[in-house]
């Protein structure tokens, strides 16, 4: 009979739990679409879109609730517990649920995502032809990836960041507003290899943010090594340059130098293959466990099966 009461007892919570998720998920999504209807309007009074849906699509993936699959690949359980290892394993757990943009912020580089869409300048990379808004859309960070840049920045307190590959800025702008509210001298550098992307780049991003972000034309393979020598102590690397296993390995190697102990480095697209713009197998993944390999690698992350997180020590 205690057995019988115990099961009834223990259906009826679940039940109730269930209720009450599905209730919270059904009241979330309704105060969701609530927000971007008011979003839309404002903006399509005051701002002249040119893509409303697009335009609401970025909004929503900056703000709303998402989960992520985070895996942990390589750990060093001899390490010592110190700042930079606490802060990875709260911002690793952070990543799994990654926090929403500000509004304001979202709605700041939403806005100039729908400013690039309207750019139809012609564009040719090696056997691909279009046009900035074409290769934009298939190109540039969305809300998931920039929540990720802005929580990673966040956690990790990072003053001085570089990014490789600036493309035409939007990761760069979630990084510098993550920057935003810190109180310490931060900076962000960012390398863009191809002219008509870094000439569209960096007039927004020096517009916006002025001496707070270096903007520098130039390949990683060439101009990489010179820019290290320029540049102090780094905390945090974004990599989104070229995507390969030689270019995973090489550029990791040249910055190395100036990681600090316990800089973090976010390297995107680790499965990365596109006959549009690479012939032949690019042998990403293969790069990026050769980097996770190395001994100054203490942890290392894998994000959605897309991005790769890395803890350096000394």
């Amino acid at each position: 009979m205690n057995i019988r009461r115990s099961l009834i007892d223990f259906a009826t919570r679940a039940v109730d739990r269930g209720s009450r998720i599905a209730e919270r998920s059904a009241r979330d999504s309704h105060n969701m679409d609530v927000v971007l209807l008011w979003a839309l309007q404002r903006a399509g009074s005051t701002k002249g879109l040119l893509f409303p849906a697009d335009y609401v699509e970025l909004l929503r993936s900056c703000l709303e609730k998402r989960e992520l699959k985070v895996a942990e690949i390589k750990t060093d359980s001899g390490a010592p517990s110190n700042i930079a290892a606490r802060r990875f394993s709260s911002l690793v757990d952070a990543l799994r649920q990654p926090p929403p943009i500000e509004f304001s912020t979202a709605e700041q580089i939403a806005l100039i995502a729908d400013s690039y869409r309207g750019n139809l300048m012609p564009l040719e990379f090696n056997e691909w032809t279009g046009d900035v808004r074409s290769h934009f859309e298939i190109s540039s960070s969305e809300g998931i990836k920039g929540r990720i840049l802005t929580t990673t920045v966040r956690f990790t307190r990072s003053n001085q960041c570089l990014e490789l590959g600036t493309a035409y800025g939007m990761s760069a702008l979630f990084v510098l507003e993550a920057l935003k509210p810190r109180d310490a001298d931060t900076r962000l550098t960012t390398l863009e290899g191809y002219e008509p992307l870094f000439s569209i780049s960096s007039q927004v991003l020096a517009a916006r943010y002025g001496k707070q972000v270096s903007c520098q034309l130039g390949s990683t393979q060439e101009a990489l090594p010179r820019l290290v020598e320029s540049l102090g102590p780094v905390d945090f690397v974004f990599h989104d340059a070229g995507h390969s296993r030689d270019d995973y390995v090489r550029d990791f190697q040249a910055v190395l130098p100036i990681l600090r102990q316990g800089a973090v480095v976010l390297i995107d697209d680790i499965r990365w293959e596109s006959p549009r713009f690479f012939q032949g197998a690019t042998g990403c993944y293969d790069g990026w466990l050769e980097v996770v390999d190395h001994p100054r690698v203490r942890r290392a992350v894998e994000i959605n099966d897309a991005m790769g997180l890395l803890l350096l020590g000394g």
